[in-house]
């Protein structure tokens, strides 16, 4: 009996699936879409601080609707809505970044599955972060809302970093394990660097930047916390300062010395820019470079963090051979 012919269909079918299974990304490939994960995480921070800063929290006052009947911007809203909804449509921005990181993590070969776990934090992270912006439209911006919906931020950009950072492995394997005392000051100046953020979290609350005229504030003196902000960003430099000392004392590898000098010298701009914003009554462009600025310290204090861990890392375990 004569095999009846393949169909076009099955044909074309097959070989879809075909170019699909053959596609794996380069380890290269994985580090730069890891990459625009981190970036998008970032840039995010700097498209939601516009939305604050212009008083444009509620330009879209439902959600997931933009108005209560629509899910774009309607006529009868105020100009605010641009500002909202397109932060609101940045979020697919950054959630295409984080798929395209998953994916290409899930499709690399040789497996690297210490990735895997942090690019599904990265993906994660987006209906997170979603989830939190609804809730801070719903509760008409309740400052405490908005700065959990900050402090999640920046733990995400920490999670990119990870990922990011562990998809370059191979380059950053390191020499000399460091003492612990210099380890636990690297694990204190992140845990410092956090516990900045959620009292700079308080000083926003109680500030004058509510991100709509009709938003609650937190009941306490701006300029109290703001103190206690400041000389909390004063033992966070003290610090970074002392551990940039020690690993260069004590000749840790390159990449270590180089890391905690770029969060010293990020701290230093950030501290900078504070104390001018304080002074200057709270300028909208300053106060948005001050959120950058925020999201680049994540980063580069999770970098040391992670730059410090490879270091102290037994030479057996970073010399083992990937099959």
């Amino acid at each position: 009996m004569t095999a009846a012919p393949e169909s076009p269909v099955t044909s074309a079918a097959v070989g879809a699936v075909s170019r699909a299974d053959r596609w794996r990304p380069s380890p290269t490939t994985v580090t730069r879409l890891a990459f625009f994960a981190l970036v998008a995480n970032i840039a995010i921070v700097a498209s939601g601080g516009l939305v604050r800063l212009t008083d444009s929290g509620l330009g879209c006052p439902s959600w997931p609707n933009c108005a209560q009947d629509s899910v774009i911007p309607t006529r009868q809203l105020s100009w605010h809505k641009y500002v909202e909804f397109g932060n609101r449509l940045f979020t697919y921005v950054v959630l295409t970044a984080a798929v395209a990181a998953l994916i290409g993590v899930l499709r690399e070969r040789p497996r690297r599955p210490q990735l895997r776990r942090w690019a599904w934090l990265v993906f994660l992270g987006v209906p997170a972060q979603a989830l939190m912006g609804g809730i801070t439209v719903l509760t008409h911006l309740n400052p405490w809302a908005v700065a959990a919906h900050f402090v999640l931020s920046m733990l995400l950009v920490g999670v990119a970093t990870v990922l990011w950072w562990r998809t370059r492995a191979p380059l950053t394997a390191a020499a000399r394990a460091l003492h612990p005392l210099v380890m636990r000051l690297g694990w204190l100046t992140w845990a410092l660097t956090y516990v900045v953020f959620c009292v700079g979290t308080v000083v926003t609350g109680a500030g004058p930047h509510a991100g709509d005229p009709s938003a609650k504030r937190i009941a306490i003196k701006p300029g109290s916390i703001a103190q206690l902000h400041a000389d909390l960003v004063m033992l966070l430099v003290g610090t970074a300062f002392a551990l940039a000392v020690a690993v260069t004392a004590m000749g840790a590898q390159r990449v270590v010395r180089t890391t905690t000098r770029l969060l010293l010298a990020a701290l230093g701009f950030q501290t900078a820019v504070g104390f001018a914003q304080y002074f200057d009554k709270l300028p909208i462009g300053l106060v948005e470079l001050h959120l950058l600025g925020a999201a680049l310290i994540a980063t580069a204090s999770t970098a040391v963090v992670l730059a410090m861990s490879v270091a102290d890392a037994p030479a057996a375990a970073r010399n083992v051979t990937r099959r």
